[in-house]
């Protein structure tokens, strides 16, 4: 384990010094948000990801009203952007959070599954330095449908599923906890936007129940 962190911190080293140049979408995008940003009475989740979890960060709020309080980092940077640690130290050095679940996987297409994997190591180590005893829930990335037939897979969920093979090895080495929302709504083509990538409101409602009740469960082990 010692030797992990050792190699983490490297790789974290390194990405400062000699990283390459970021593959840019058409459109980037990122959106910060913290509710309640002027109150500690309550623990603090940070939940990262991209238009995904914006969809389903509503639903989470109310079901975690009373027991967290809740904010976002979502964006259209992969893991394997030079810079999305950067973006992400801007919450991590400001707020204290007591779980961060994350989600990374459906961005990035121009980068290899190698970059991928380097890019969520760079990233587990910069969590592991700067989130303190925050407690971390991995989020596995969700398929993607032919828009013209619901029932169809895209050809990137292939990407997607090997991406999230690449997460859990290295999820199961740091042994961080995996929420499986890519096995929750598989079978619910129903669950699916027209455009076959982003969820509709039964979609969006059962993502949130089962993200609000992982989130629950680490904040239940944290008292």
């Amino acid at each position: 384990m010692k030797f992990l962190v050792i190699l983490l911190s490297l790789l974290t080293m390194v990405s400062f010094i000699s990283a390459d140049e970021p593959i840019r979408e058409r459109i980037e995008w990122i959106d910060i948000w913290v509710t309640d940003a002027d109150k500690d009475d309550l623990p603090r989740v940070l939940f990262v990801g991209d238009s995904i979890t914006r969809g389903y960060f509503g639903g989470v709020e109310k079901h975690l009203a009373g027991k967290a309080r809740c904010a976002r980092l979502t964006t259209s940077k992969c893991v394997s952007d030079p810079t999305f640690n950067d973006d992400l130290l801007l919450l991590l050095k400001q707020y204290r959070f007591s779980v961060i679940h994350f989600n990374n996987g459906l961005h990035g297409w121009g980068y290899t599954e190698d970059q991928y994997r380097d890019g969520l190591l760079r990233t587990m180590a910069a969590v592991k330095e700067h989130a303190g005893d925050a407690r971390f829930i991995w989020a596995t990335t969700t398929p993607m449908r032919e828009s013209s037939d619901l029932q169809k897979f895209a050809e990137r969920t292939e990407r997607v599923k090997v991406r999230n093979k690449l997460a859990a090895e290295i999820i199961k080495e740091n042994g961080v906890s995996t929420n499986d929302l890519f096995e929750l709504v598989k079978d619910h083509a129903d669950w699916t936007s027209p455009d076959g990538v982003h969820f509709n409101g039964q979609g969006n409602e059962a993502l949130a129940k089962q993200v609000a009740e992982s989130v629950a469960a680490c904040l239940t082990a944290n008292k």
